[in-house]
């Protein structure tokens, strides 16, 4: 409780009781003014930070000095996004985090050692959208070696940026369906987005889609 320091009242013999009785109220109007302020300021400091709204695409964007939290982003990703990615509203939502049994695509299930995110577009599209960061840090020189590793079936190159050192992956699975990968180093932080287009969908219509979902699942997993 903030006390009133009336000892300045004590200055003003000269003055009639009623001078002194307005300046009385005038110091507590003050006081409770200061209270007001403060309890706003605590208010605004104990709301949640909402996640950004993002702006543009990759091509836009400087991720190379964005910082990711190795921890569970799923829930801030906005369903609008998830939407444009799969080109229709999602029919399934996983998330998983370190430790958990899950089944990552088809019947390929493992112990996960992230923090991940999977939905599913309508049935007719097959489509899906995933991104995951890693639970341990990852080096410098572990990430630059990972960024060499390049699937079969895949086409590596340097841009888009996503973190520093990333790749970026451009696949066609047996089905004719092409996807588009992510990985990169933030921080500490080891993060992938993947989108999967449907089946004889133009690569540069679905890379087009990933560079706006991964700038999204990267403003997500902002620290």
């Amino acid at each position: 409780m903030v006390g009133l320091d009336t000892s300045a009242l004590r200055y003003l013999p000269l003055y009639s009781d009623g001078v002194r009785s307005a300046v009385r109220i005038l110091l507590g109007a003050v006081v409770l003014t200061a209270i007001a302020v403060g309890v706003g300021v605590l208010t605004l400091k104990d709301d949640e930070p909402e996640t950004p709204e993002v702006k543009g695409d990759l091509s836009t964007a400087d991720t190379t000095t964005m910082h990711v939290r190795r921890g569970a982003f799923c829930d801030r990703v906005p369903t609008e996004d998830v939407t444009e990615a799969l080109g229709g509203a999602a029919t399934e939502k996983k998330a998983y985090g370190d430790g958990d049994q899950v089944v990552i695509s088809g019947e390929v299930s493992d112990v996960a050692q992230e923090y991940g995110c999977i939905w599913t577009g309508p049935e007719e599209s097959a489509t899906s959208a995933r991104s995951w960061v890693f639970a341990p840090p990852v080096t410098l020189d572990w990430a630059t070696q990972m960024t060499k590793s390049v699937p079969k079936g895949c086409k590596a190159s340097s841009s888009p940026a996503y973190g520093k050192p990333s790749v970026a992956l451009t696949c066609v699975d047996a089905k004719k369906q092409p996807k588009v990968v992510l990985h990169g180093l933030f921080g500490d932080a080891w993060l992938s987005c993947e989108l999967t287009g449907k089946a004889g969908e133009a690569t540069a219509t679905l890379q087009k889609r990933a560079s706006r979902w991964c700038l999204v699942t990267a403003t997500a997993a902002s620290a």
